[in-house]
């Protein structure tokens, strides 16, 4: 992956996260990790590529958002108006706890070429989660399970599952099912964008 090759240091910071990002953090996670992010050159690292600089900005919001760095990514995605760019919204504003705003976003994402992957590795995740422990038995393990068994990524659906379990509605265990899915999406948007930067 570009990150461990091109900036080691923030990779094996991000990497070393003992939890995953919570689904709305309170705080940054990182301060260091947040100035090195900054460090990155938007134009080195879009390499003359078309649409390398849309990607790039899009890409280092991406590191913040693994970061938990909201304002950071949001500086970066505001004006971005690309697919990228509104995919990214919508997960900053899901993870703020703007649920309708997260979802005016991801309509406006479209059907986004990240998604189709996301799919198959989340139902990959949830289906062997339910044969060898079982999903939770209430209305965020319901979520889970359509999830699970849906043929294309659904960000509604993820979103509302998400904002079941912010109001308490889920348990813990869906919770840390959720923030698993919430990473495998981030690294989805990762790999999608790593293709068009130098």
């Amino acid at each position: 992956m570009l990150l461990e090759s091109r900036y080691p240091e923030i990779a094996a910071t991000l990497q070393s996260r003992k939890i995953l990002p919570a689904l709305t953090p309170e705080r940054l996670w990182h301060p260091g990790v947040e100035g090195q992010i900054a460090a990155i050159s938007v134009i080195e690292l879009a390499g003359g590529q078309p649409d390398g600089i849309r990607s790039a900005q899009a890409w280092k919001a991406a590191l913040y958002l693994w970061n938990d760095s909201l304002n950071a990514a949001h500086d970066l995605v505001q004006d971005l108006e690309t697919p990228t760019g509104s995919m990214l919204h919508g997960i900053l504003h899901r993870r703020e706890g703007d649920y309708s705003n997260a979802k005016y976003w991801f309509h406006r994402t479209g059907d986004h070429p990240a998604f189709h992957g996301l799919q198959l590795r989340v139902s990959e995740r949830l289906q062997e989660l339910h044969r060898t422990e079982g999903l939770p038995e209430d209305q965020a393990g319901e979520a889970l399970r359509t999830i699970a068994g849906q043929g294309a990524w659904n960000p509604y659906l993820y979103t509302d599952a998400v904002e079941i379990v912010e109001k308490r509605i889920g348990d813990e265990r869906a919770r840390a099912i959720l923030e698993m899915v919430q990473q495998l999406e981030l690294e989805a948007i990762l790999r999608y964008l790593e293709p068009r930067l130098r």
